[in-house]
């Protein structure tokens, strides 16, 4: 019997059960694929919003709470498995031009460095570039982490610390009475514990009993590229529309994403391929000789206006969810992890939990 059982072990459900287990819960997790084989695994990595002056307060606000505690998150990991995170402050260059005067005065409004560059500045301090023709900004306190890195080293971390890990293994159904869940099926095995947090992403709908009301989580796949490593200096994030590129500290470049609606299918496709690599290719010349080596997809879990669902799941009194962060599950997660905890606990919260309710 576990005080917590998590059903999925994705960022989302890792971060919660170190909470949870901090707090000297007895914690399981739950996940159908090895950890973080899904919208974890798939990430970038961007330790911020792509474009937070589009998004709103309660996006920000888990966004900003996590943003200040990565860098001690990665390091406190790092010392305790071996098993670096790879936090990098790499800066973020923002190239839509028409959206300049809104950012910058989101960036002044939320205290957030930003530096307006002219066409000149830019084709000066970014030679690996294409040649500038329009301003653009720069965001130096942008970092990035790498994904399946940061959920390594947390079931690592979590391994150490006595939580309980059920991999590779489906729960099926939730068993219970009008009040309560009773237990977790997988296969012919029921899982009891005191309490169940639904952190499955996309997946998570799929097991919110019939008589709750039901959250509004849709699949949405995002294609990804890479290159090998490269002898490009300078790099920093590059956003330019709905595509961004990320560089690696192993001097790989990660290029990215499209957004297809494709229900459940998470398959790759050359058309995706060709899209990205001609992106990439035009931004950096350097890369036109190069063929990407890695192409994957992962499913985002949509929800509306990008909140999340951080909350209890009435009238069951100890079933709990922690999903749909679309895009910004990563940056989001730590805060998420945090206030999830909170209110399962008892605890006072940081950030006001009205907005990630169930019911809006």
């Amino acid at each position: 019997m576990f005080d917590f059982l998590i059903i999925g072990g994705g960022l989302l459900g890792l971060l919660t059960a170190k909470e949870l287990q901090q707090a000297g819960a007895k914690v399981a997790v739950v996940d159908k694929n090895s950890r973080g084989q899904q919208a974890t695994w798939a990430a970038g990595g961007i330790l911020s919003p792509m474009r937070p002056w589009l998004y709103s307060e309660p996006v920000n606000a888990i966004s900003s709470l996590s943003q200040s505690v990565y860098q001690q998150l990665s390091i406190e990991l790092r010392d305790q498995t071996g098993i670096d995170p790879e936090w990098l402050l790499s800066g973020m260059l923002v190239l839509e031009d028409n959206e300049l005067p809104q950012a910058i005065q989101w960036c002044e409004q939320n205290n957030s460095p930003v530096e307006v560059l002219s066409v000149e500045e830019l084709n000066s301090q970014f030679e690996h570039l294409a040649p500038f023709t329009e301003s653009a900004i720069y965001r130096p306190d942008v970092a990035t982490i790498r994904p399946h890195k940061l959920s390594a080293a947390l079931t690592q971390y979590l391994t150490l610390n006595g939580v309980s890990f059920y991999n590779d293994q489906e729960v099926t159904k939730l068993q219970h009475t009008d009040y309560a869940v009773t237990g977790a099926e997988i296969g012919k095995t029921t899982l009891s514990a005191n309490e169940y947090i639904l952190c499955g992403g996309a997946w998570s709908t799929q097991l919110v009993p019939k008589l709750c009301p039901q959250p509004d989580i849709k699949p949405v796949k995002g294609q990804m590229i890479c290159f090998p490593p490269t002898d490009i200096t300078n790099l920093c994030m590059v956003m330019d529309d709905n595509r961004y590129i990320i560089p690696r500290k192993d001097k790989r470049i990660v290029v990215g994403s499209t957004r297809e609606y494709t229900q459940f299918d998470a398959s790759t496709t050359q058309a995706a391929f060709d899209e990205l690599k001609h992106f990439a290719q035009q931004l950096y010349p350097d890369l036109a000789s190069i063929e990407p080596d890695a192409h994957w997809a992962g499913l985002r879990p949509a929800s509306p206006n990008s909140i999340p669902y951080i909350c209890r799941v009435a009238p069951l009194s100890n079933l709990s969810l922690n999903a749909g962060h679309y895009r910004n599950g990563i940056v989001t997660a730590p805060a998420s992890a945090e206030l999830m905890s909170d209110i399962l606990l008892n605890r006072r919260c940081k950030i006001d939990p009205t907005p990630y309710q169930l019911q809006r």
